[in-house]
């Protein structure tokens, strides 16, 4: 299902694409930059729903992935941002679940998805699928379901675009990729003998400034809050490590 996961992600960034006007080529750098960004956005945000004889995938999609696709494809992310901000008032999250067969997948149907697939945020409140969307939201939905069943076939026919509330009674965002938090979906299986929960905690790494280990300089992720080298307690500071000191004129390095 990860090869699965990535063909879904190829549908989407046609999508964004597509609403994207093209911009001069970058240089390779730059660009080298922004498809490591944007795979790190993608490994972050998908999950694989694997055991118990099931198959699928659990992929968070927040709008800062249409940004990163965008400029992955040398388009505006300005645009994007526009294109997409009707989004920022839920919480997507794209499911396609099915019992492993003889060589396929059973897929679970649309009405199986939605009640069965919950949201619980970081203080515990659980929430279903919202079926009341905006105007905008169902224009989004109704390009984005011909693309996935286009390209993927069976599994594009059978992923299901769930809508959750964006914020928490308090007013608090509950999936927010650029600050400390934590979110899950939990997957009750219809036979009623388990339930699967995914976790996301935040915030991303791929769209975060870089953090260091205050004692060994390595690189560590955006939600860690201890160095798992050192033990060391992380900050919310991003100093990068010290470069060598450069040898001054006529002196031999080192």
């Amino acid at each position: 299902m990860r090869v699965k996961g990535i063909l879904i992600v190829c549908a989407i960034l046609i999508f964004a694409l597509f609403f994207a006007p093209q911009v001069p080529a970058q240089d390779k750098t730059s660009s080298d930059q922004e498809v490591t960004s944007l795979d790190g956005i993608i490994k972050e945000t998908q999950k694989s729903a694997s055991g118990k004889g099931q198959a699928g995938i659990i992929w968070w999609i927040p709008t800062e992935f249409w940004e990163q696709a965008a400029r992955k494809n040398g388009g505006s992310v300005e645009m994007a941002q526009r294109t997409f901000e009707p989004l920022r008032a839920y919480t997507l999250v794209a499911v396609a679940i099915g019992k492993l067969g003889v060589g396929n997948i059973n897929w679970y149907n649309e009405q199986v998805i939605r009640s069965s697939v919950t949201l619980k945020d970081s203080e515990g409140a659980v929430y279903s699928p919202i079926t009341d969307l905006s105007g905008d939201a169902k224009g989004l939905v109704s390009i984005f379901k011909p693309i996935f069943s286009n390209l993927l076939g069976s599994t594009g026919q059978n992923i299901q675009l769930l809508f959750f509330p964006a914020r928490s009674a308090k007013g608090k965002l509950i999936a927010d990729p650029l600050h400390d938090g934590s979110f899950t979906v939990q997957f009750s299986y219809p036979e009623g003998n388990a339930e699967s929960q995914y976790q996301w905690r935040l915030p991303l790494s791929s769209v975060s400034p870089p953090r260091y280990c205050p004692l060994g300089k390595e690189r560590v992720e955006a939600n860690w809050k201890f160095c798992p080298w050192h033990g060391v307690p992380l900050d919310d500071t991003t100093t990068a490590p010290a470069s060598p000191p450069q040898p001054k004129k006529g002196e031999k390095p080192s």
